[in-house]
């Protein structure tokens, strides 16, 4: 295992790798399900302050040149968004009204 799951640059995000490094939007997805607001809000505050370095950090090189640990990185990204509806809208895990409605993606890029 590397040292260091992320960029050196983010290493003050590796605290949240363990629960949100997930491989889809369905994994992702029932994690937030699964989270309290507490831990949502703790993740959304760490990755909000440092969206633009991150997606700075990951336009600047190919999908082809990236590392492991950029790929963690991405893969966090995909959490927050999925994090951020939660905190920032819905003020909940679940999408209000929405009864147990799921969806499953079946198909997306593999990171």
């Amino acid at each position: 295992m590397p040292a260091t799951l992320l960029p050196q640059r983010f290493a003050e995000l590796e605290p949240f790798v363990e629960k949100w490094d997930l491989p889809d939007i369905n994994s992702r997805y029932a994690a937030r399900l699964s989270s309290s607001m507490d831990d949502m809000q703790a993740f959304n505050d760490a990755m909000v302050t440092r969206a633009e370095d991150i997606k700075s950090w990951l336009d600047a090189r190919s999908f082809d040149d990236y590392t492991d640990n950029d790929r963690c990185l991405a893969r966090l990204m995909f959490a927050y968004t999925i994090v951020a509806q939660s905190v920032e809208i819905y003020k909940q895990p679940a999408v209000p009204d929405a009864g147990h409605r799921m969806f499953d993606v079946v198909l997306e890029p593999k990171m």
